[in-house]
């Protein structure tokens, strides 16, 4: 398949590439720091932040932060990680399934991330991401795929665990319990996905 044809098969990828690179613009001429963002500016425009998320019922936030980026390093590893999840994805489960995996597991890693953190402002798209590959992974262990490929997708994904891994150990300011959250989340939605697909569906990874 032409790579033209493959970039049609994954709109949702494309269209949340393109809001999370158009929010971070946005952010970036209204003075947030380009390398590192700014907190209360983020905060201002949507950061999710357990006071505000929760005790003002400003609920939105957990959906509204996942657009919301840190610094142009933190929106180009999400992003990168989005484009090779989606790209293998999205043409398996389709556009509303895709999308409504990815915003669960979203709303669901945002929520587990401020309740253990209520002092945090916490923005960014891995927790969800984290999510899409937690389904992946999921679907890797059942016969939905063919037999040939599901040894080397399950080692691509556990390198991205691992390297996800040390990255935490490195970094001070990984979010690890919203990549837990979202990535568990993914993993048990993932096998709910199984029995609304097709063998048809898990030949299209190879397309």
């Amino acid at each position: 398949m032409k790579g033209s044809d493959k970039l049609r098969q994954i709109p949702v990828t494309l269209t949340l590439l393109g809001v999370n690179t158009i929010a971070f613009i946005l952010i970036t001429l209204k003075g947030a720091d380009f390398w590192k963002g700014n907190g209360l500016l983020l905060l201002h425009y949507g950061a999710n932040y357990w006071p505000f998320t929760i005790l003002r019922n400003e609920y939105w936030r957990l959906i509204s932060s996942m657009f919301l980026h840190a610094g142009i390093m933190h929106l180009t590893t999400n992003m990168i990680g989005l484009i090779v999840g989606g790209y293998f994805l999205e043409p398996v489960l389709k556009r509303w399934k895709f999308v409504t995996l990815y915003l669960l597991t979203g709303i669901i890693a945002n929520f587990i991330s401020i309740y253990y953190h209520r002092t945090t402002i916490g923005v960014g798209a891995s927790g969800a991401i984290f999510g899409i590959y937690g389904v992946f992974i999921a679907l890797l262990t059942t016969n939905l795929f063919p037999s040939t490929i599901r040894k080397t997708f399950l080692a691509y994904i556990g390198l991205f665990i691992l390297l996800n891994a040390i990255t935490a150990l490195i970094a001070e300011d990984m979010d690890n319990i919203a990549h837990l959250g979202g990535f568990l989340s993914g993993i048990i939605l993932g096998y709910i996905c199984y029995f609304i697909l097709s063998k048809e569906d898990g030949k299209k990874i190879i397309e």
